[in-house]
């Protein structure tokens, strides 16, 4: 096991310093656990491998907003990467520069865009010729000067899950490459919009570093172009995706920083790069008590208190993620379907998981859940969502109150009939 910040000492688990035990018996489970450390590790390798870039860190909160965990990579020196007004207000709660912001997503409402002009962000990446109409429409109703990327899409397939590609033409995102031109050149002529530059992002999970490099040198072109007829491009937005191996917490920061360098030396561009599951992924663990033992003729079920109203990419994604006794002790090793109590055959963690000694009461620990965890929670089944704790420091910081079944009921309104 190569987790940053998780480590077993005389057999029991440990988040850095603290007893993962001793979290579930002052917090309760299901629980997040993050490790500050963890973080810190991932964006100082990040960082230094575009150290000899221009390139701007903004980190996607699509992949984990929680303020606790937003305010200590603003602490790093991270900006953002948003795709809704509530995610803006998250970030300048936790303290993220407004200049540092960058709003991507395709259905941003004209309350969204004001609120962002308002806030005084870095730029909005626009992506569709109806987005493009409205910020100039809004820009000139507030005769305010707005910042406005075009969010290119270069028609890339990428090897990924379906549901995680966004470079193709036969997804929502981005405009067709070959317009580009045309759109930015009437975004130039606006007296109240200021051309930021082009924007790309082809996906998630991607491992290859050369899908990275033909997107890149595919946006080049355009802005070299651009420039070459005297249009202002100050700013190459990068996106993210680059992939994390959920089995042996390997992410190749290395290779991906040489990919930026290599198109990119020679060239006086600002960068930014939208980094989310490669910085947070690894911090987090997934605590859980097993509930029951369940055995049948045709499989072993370990059923426990944690759901997938708690973490839903297993279900959603088939995603495979480790899952390790928090109390290690030696014996035969038996196959498991690790799965939750809610009524769905989809609602599991692992299948065929091998684990040993497994007894009810034991604690368990699913790695690698520190994006795309807590961030999609829900309250399927009116069951109340796993809380968060972040070890930092030395300390363990209470990141949110426990939500409780009253607290959902309060907000709903009974009919009088």
């Amino acid at each position: 096991m190569n987790f940053k910040g998780f480590n077993y000492k005389n057999n029991n688990l440990f988040c850095e310093h603290v007893s993962l035990e001793d979290i579930s018996f002052e917090f309760g489970t299901p629980i997040y656990v993050y490790s500050g450390a963890s973080i810190e590790d991932a964006y100082s390798q990040l960082s230094s491998s575009i150290a000899d870039t221009n390139t701007e860190i903004n980190f996607a909160l699509k992949a984990n907003s929680t303020l606790g965990i937003l305010s200590l990579l603003s602490k790093l020196g991270a900006g953002a990467d948003i795709v809704s007004g509530g995610e803006l207000v998250k970030a300048l709660h936790a303290k993220i520069n407004p200049q540092k912001i960058v709003f991507s997503g395709v259905g941003k409402t004209t309350e969204e865009i004001k609120l962002a002009i308002k806030n005084g962000i870095k730029q909005i990446n626009a992506e569709s010729y109806s987005e493009i109409e409205n910020i100039i429409s809004i820009a000139n109703e507030l005769n305010t000067k707005v910042p406005v990327a075009i969010r290119v899409n270069p028609n890339i397939s990428v090897k990924t899950h379906e549901k995680i590609a966004t470079g193709s033409n036969d997804t929502k995102f981005g405009m067709p490459i070959e317009e580009t031109a045309n759109i930015y050149k009437r975004l130039s002529s606006e007296k109240n919009i200021k051309t930021m530059g082009l924007a790309i992002h082809i996906g998630s999970q991607i491992f290859d570093m050369n899908e990275f490099k033909l997107a890149y040198l595919n946006i080049l072109s355009v802005a070299d172009s651009l420039r070459q007829e005297g249009f202002k491009v100050p700013n190459l937005d990068l996106g993210g995706g680059l992939g994390v191996d959920y089995k042996i917490a390997k992410i190749n920061f290395f290779d991906y920083g040489k990919t930026i360098s290599d198109v990119f030396k020679g060239y006086d561009y600002s960068l930014s790069i939208e980094p989310g599951r490669s910085l947070v992924a690894n911090s987090g663990i997934l605590l859980t008590k097993v509930i029951y033992l369940k055995k049948t003729k045709s499989k072993n079920f370990i059923v426990v208190d944690g759901a997938m109203n708690d973490f839903i990419r297993p279900t959603l994604y088939n995603a495979h993620h480790n899952v390790e006794p928090v109390n290690l002790s030696k014996g035969g090793l038996e196959k498991f379907d690790i799965v939750g109590p809610i009524c769905e055959t989809g609602d599991y963690f692992a299948k065929d998981a091998l684990l040993s000694n497994t007894t009810e009461g034991q604690l368990l620990a699913i790695f690698s859940t520190g994006a795309y965890g807590s961030v999609m929670s829900s309250m399927y089944n009116s069951r109340v969502p796993a809380n968060e704790i972040l070890v930092y420091n030395g300390k363990v910081h209470k990141l949110k109150e426990q939500e409780r079944i009253e607290d959902q009921i309060s907000k709903e309104i009974l009919p009088k009939f």
